[in-house]
């Protein structure tokens, strides 16, 4: 059962949202349309993108360039749009696309992205470059930063580095037969039996796929520094070795896989494989998606409980098969029952199998009540505002509504935190 948030929409919370000042234009319908027409384009500025050339990326990733936009259809207001017209230079025929399938819209050196609004059944286009600099002046106060855009060049120089570094790796176990394998996303090096390779790396991709549909990115989009990279080891030795020599890490504890993730963006997993190639594929993909949310948007960190429940459920998606995520809910729900508090989960790093399932649990109510909602949510932590704001912000809901919510989901209405 699905227990939906109190409609609590907190108005202080929209407040920096600009809006256009004509009476004929549609208020935000709910959190998430309001933030996606902060910073958007005014009637008379859709008028002037009128006749210029632009490049059109469809949310499929399929693109066009250097088109000649015609006009718009506009609902009354004039600046919402369910079309864009435009022809091509090889076709004298003008092109309709409505604007759900419009991911972003580039004009000269201006990036615009198109935003669909189910209320009114079109679509505004928010301003990038203005949206960016809000963010930005809120991240400097708390030292922080949006992680810069990488050019091309610098893309094939920092693979180029990773594969240096994974060149010192294979010199470091010389005898362990270590094979390399690259990806779109990912350098992956392992001592693994190349016929057991492949499952790995299509679970990676999965996870690459299911974070980038859920945050919104533009289809095929390299968040990564370069590639992201993965040591993987049959056996724990080898791991807890590379660990120590190569990581600079003594101390991996119980930890079956670690993720490190850098101040300049880079991104490096070591794991090891053991007895169970089903919780390894999952736990591969949740100590990658560490380093997703690392390089997601800013440097801001995001809490543990957020993280880890997020890294369960995507890991989840990528590994359906795999029950251990499933006990640990179970185990959560109780432990729970038993206790009646989730002692400081929300609070606290967390640790143990059921803060896991329960952090697991969280992540998922909250995405399931509305996927749009998580984004906006998460974004919100991302751009420097407390998780407790954010959650305020997207849901309209309190950390102590999130707690009551998700004790009635599993049976113990009086849940503490």
């Amino acid at each position: 059962m699905i227990y939906k948030l109190p409609a609590i929409l907190i108005l202080s919370c929209l407040s920096s949202f600009r809006v256009a000042n004509s009476q004929d234009t549609p208020a935000a319908a709910n959190p998430v349309e309001a933030a996606a027409i902060q910073f958007s384009l005014t009637a008379e500025e859709f008028e002037s993108l009128i006749d210029q050339k632009a490049d059109l990326l469809f949310t499929t990733g399929k693109k066009e360039e250097d088109v000649t936009i015609t006009g718009f259809a506009t609902i009354k207001s004039g600046d919402r749009f369910s079309l864009v017209k435009y022809k091509t230079e090889d076709s004298p025929r003008e092109k309709r696309l409505a604007s759900m399938k419009l991911f972003q819209l580039t004009v000269g050196e201006k990036t615009y992205t198109a935003n669909y609004l189910p209320s009114v059944r079109a679509s505004a286009l928010q301003d990038v470059e203005q949206l960016r600099e809000d963010i930005e002046s809120r991240l400097n106060g708390q030292r922080e930063q949006l992680w810069s855009p990488t050019s091309k060049e610098d893309m094939e120089k920092y693979v180029l580095e990773e594969k240096e570094f994974l060149k010192k790796v294979g010199e470091h176990f010389p005898n362990r037969g270590m094979q390399f394998y690259e990806t779109e996303y990912f350098l992956f090096f392992t001592d693994f039996p190349p016929n057991q390779v492949a499952p790995y790396l299509a679970n990676l991709d999965k996870m690459n796929e299911v974070l980038g549909q859920s945050f919104g990115f533009a289809p095929g989009q390299n968040i990564w520094r370069g590639k992201a990279v993965v040591v993987a080891f049959v056996d724990q030795v080898a791991f807890q070795e590379f660990e120590r020599e190569l990581m600079n890490n003594p101390e991996t504890g119980e930890a079956q896989g670690l993720c490190h993730s850098f101040g300049s963006g880079r991104v490096v997993v070591g794991c090891y494989r053991g007895g169970d190639p089903s919780y390894f594929a999952a736990l591969l993909v949740h100590e990658t998606s560490h380093g997703y949310c690392h390089r997601y948007l800013s440097t801001v960190h995001i809490p543990s409980w957020i993280n880890e429940g997020l890294a369960e459920w995507v890991a989840s998606k990528a590994v359906p098969r795999e029950r251990e995520m499933n006990r640990r809910r179970q185990e959560a729900t109780t432990r729970l029952r038993q206790t009646g508090t989730l002692e400081g989960v929300l609070s606290n790093r967390v640790s143990g199998h059921w803060q896991y399932g329960a952090a697991h649990s969280m992540v998922d109510l909250l995405i399931r009540e509305n996927p749009q909602q998580f984004r906006l949510f998460f974004n919100g932590i991302k751009h420097g505002l407390p998780w407790e704001d954010s959650l305020v912000r997207a849901y309209g809901a309190t950390p102590a509504d999130l707690v009551r919510l998700y004790g009635r989901a599993i049976g113990v209405p009086n849940l503490g935190p």
